[in-house]
């Protein structure tokens, strides 16, 4: 049953429903402030994480050889930017930042949860319903402009070349907790053929 405060975009999937033949399924809790005051830890993790998914390189199904470090790249790149996010953006009464990932033949699914203070939703939901609708590459070069002029922070330039670099697909959740406190939950969906 979905609580009526629950919003969902993109490419969101139930976490229960990637059974099967999951390869393996990674975990960790940080703490947004720790990652904002050793900015350092946002790669440290990424890196971790990036190495480890990418010593299954032989066991996807792609169709193809899967260059290990190419994976590591991609999967380091993508984490760099969520964990960053994470970070910068949290601004709740919950100050954790939870990392969630599962490995299978055919893709790697990861998600990030933060919080964010309940009346910052609506903007954060207005601007990934604007790059999940639009096209990447046109909106990619339009917020660079933007930024270039304006000096804007949170214009998901990141998330728009990760899109168009890398073809992953996002989904997001969106879950009030209480008057203080919205839960976000970020997916990134990686298909192995794409690397």
């Amino acid at each position: 049953m979905t609580a009526p405060d629950t919003i969902r975009l993109g490419d969101w999937q139930d976490p229960s429903t990637l059974v099967g033949q999951i390869l393996s399924r990674q975990t960790m809790i940080l703490t947004a402030g720790q990652l904002v005051s050793a900015w350092r830890r946002c790669s440290l993790s990424s890196d971790f994480w990036a190495r480890y998914a990418s010593l299954f390189s032989k066991r996807f199904d792609a169709g193809h050889p899967v260059q290990r470090e190419a994976l590591e790249s991609a999967v380091s790149y993508l984490l760099n930017e969520l964990f960053e996010n994470c970070a910068k953006f949290s601004s709740a009464s919950i100050d954790t930042v939870k990392y969630e990932s599962w490995v299978m033949p055919g893709g790697i699914v990861i998600q990030l949860t933060n919080h964010i203070l309940p009346e910052k939703q609506a903007g954060f939901v207005e601007l990934m319903k604007e790059l999940l609708d639009g096209d990447p590459d046109e909106l990619y070069f339009r917020k660079l402009e933007q930024n270039a002029e304006s000096d804007q922070a949170g214009s998901g330039l990141g998330y728009l070349s990760l899109m168009k670099d890398y073809n992953i697909r996002f989904g997001f959740r969106f879950y009030k907790l209480d008057d203080r406190s919205t839960a976000v939950d970020v997916q990134a969906h990686i298909n192995i053929k794409e690397i």
